[in-house]
């Protein structure tokens, strides 16, 4: 469903009588009377209503985004719900993986879906905590709504997750490993 800004416009119109010895005079008269209050216009001297409706310009926020197989980039996306679910593709989740107020939005049935693997989310020692699957952006949570990104934390998170990443399993263990996609294309014919 589509936003819109209605504007309501009312005029209220009175004539009044003056004498002048010209057109400017006379509008200078009743315009120092309007102002001393002398021309007060009331529900009587209603003339007309307009109704005029624009369409209102979605809100944007500034994430860093996250697809499976692309180098991870700035960029600005509609902070409607229903902006940020075509970015990931349904239902978001946020994923509090920061101990700055800042979250990763994933789609929140992405696993289960079967959406292709991401990247790796890790601790400090550099265990692998959780897997990302599918388009995700990460945003600031800070306040009642998300938003955007500050231009050091674009650069930070940037460098963080730049390059996707392939998962394999080790007995029991799983690793990703990062790729750097546009290298490949090189080799592609």
């Amino acid at each position: 469903m589509k936003k819109f800004e209605v504007t309501i416009t009312e005029t209220l119109k009175k004539k009044v009588e003056v004498e002048a010895e010209t057109q400017e005079e006379a509008e200078q008269i009743v315009t120092d009377e309007w102002y001393k209050g002398d021309h007060i216009l009331v529900a009587d001297d209603f003339a007309e209503v307009i109704f005029e409706a624009k369409e209102k310009e979605p809100e944007k926020i500034k994430v860093v985004l996250l697809e499976p197989g692309k180098v991870a980039r700035a960029a600005e996306i509609d902070a409607s719900l229903e902006g940020m679910q075509s970015v990931v593709g349904g239902l978001i989740e946020p994923g509090y993986y920061f101990e700055e107020p800042v979250c990763c939005i994933v789609n929140g049935e992405g696993k289960i879906i079967g959406l292709d693997l991401n990247r790796g989310v890790y601790d400090d020692k550099r265990q692998l905590v959780d897997i990302i699957a599918g388009t995700a952006f990460i945003c600031d949570c800070s306040g009642e709504n998300f938003g955007s990104l500050s231009d050091e934390q674009v650069k930070k998170y940037l460098k963080q997750f730049k390059y996707p990443e392939r998962f394999f399993k080790i007995g029991d263990q799983i690793r990703g490993v990062t790729y750097n996609p546009n290298k490949n294309k090189e080799y592609e014919r």
